[in-house]
């Protein structure tokens, strides 16, 4: 009996994990709590300006065969549309690194977005996302992958979307995968208020252990596989665009850029905020929520948020904003 108690067991939690139906994650474009970016969206503030494909195979099992062609990098430019057919496709296993006129920079909420075309919710090529200060090192931000692996998502098949997090490609044409940098933030090697390159890496969704990539956990990640267009030569992650956003705390004028100077961060209670004395400081929650308001007297000024909750917090003196931690 005690057996058939463990085997019972192990196979509810591999439903949790793998999931039975809806997943974990927000849904597709038009669900509650779905954070798709729209191409148009206001919170879109700038492009990538530049943009480098290494192109994989058609497919992953002949690594020497002809690679994917479609699509120029020119494509991954600029705005991205509602268009399908304006994509450049990376091959199984392909990559493409967009570069910035401006670095992207850690502010309130998501960072960039990165959209790709998919004609409906659920047919979703996917790509990991790395970013870099310097070009040369790069971090992968953390993915999570739960479609079950047990049969291949074929090359027309289906992958839902609560079962993804931190993979672009998650949603349809004309709208991003955010990402945001705060998740990055103990990781050495770059500096997330100064990257400058954003790196896709095609997902080869096959489920042969032989030639599969997994997520952060080690979850083989099954999607569309082959994908393969012997017409288009097209295949993989078909990248539309790359966009940078600005912070969605709901505060006019929260995006700046300017970083001012506020220590110890994080606190445990005391701020110390250098800046010109009889400006006003104030401070905010990630809702946009005024949690206090202070006057800068001298060059530097003792704040006190020690009865303030723990968590990050938004402080702001002439538009000048920066991020602060409480713990």
């Amino acid at each position: 009996m005690k057996r058939i108690l463990v085997i019972l067991t192990s196979m509810l939690l591999t439903c949790i994990m793998y999931g039975q139906g809806q997943g974990s994650f927000c849904g597709g474009v038009g669900t509650p709590g779905c954070t798709a970016v729209r191409y148009d969206s206001a919170a879109i503030i700038g492009w990538a300006t530049g943009c480098t494909v290494e192109r994989g195979p058609v497919d992953i099992v002949d690594p020497d065969g002809p690679r994917v062609r479609y699509g120029e990098e020119g494509y991954g430019v600029g705005p991205a549309s509602t268009a399908t057919t304006s994509a450049v496709s990376l091959g199984d296993g392909g990559t493409a690194t967009l570069t910035f006129a401006e670095p992207i920079r850690n502010v309130a909420g998501p960072d960039f977005a990165v959209f790709e075309n998919s004609f409906n919710d659920n047919f979703l090529e996917l790509a990991f996302v790395e970013v870099s200060t310097d070009g040369v090192r790069y971090v992968r931000f953390p993915s999570t992958s739960l479609t079950p692996t047990t049969v291949q998502v074929g090359s027309n098949g289906s992958v839902d979307p609560t079962k993804l997090n931190n993979l672009a490609g998650k949603y349809r044409v004309g709208y991003g995968t955010p990402f945001d940098l705060e998740e990055l933030k103990d990781s050495a090697g770059i500096d997330i208020d100064n990257i400058v390159y954003v790196r896709l890496v095609d997902v080869v969704g096959t489920i042969d252990p032989q030639y599969a990539t997994h997520d952060a956990f080690g979850h083989m990640v099954n999607d569309p596989y082959p994908t393969n267009d012997t017409i288009w030569a097209s295949g993989g992650f078909d990248l539309t665009g790359v966009a940078v956003l600005r912070a969605t705390a709901g505060i006019d004028g929260i995006a700046s850029a300017v970083r001012m100077t506020a220590w110890p961060n994080p606190t445990t209670g005391w701020l110390t905020v250098c800046g010109e004395a009889g400006r006003d400081v104030e401070l905010y929650d990630l809702r946009g929520r005024r949690m206090g308001q202070w006057r800068l007297t001298g060059e530097r000024t003792r704040i006190d948020l020690v009865d303030l909750p723990a968590g990050v917090y938004l402080l702001r003196v002439d538009g000048k904003v920066t991020k602060v931690v409480k713990h």
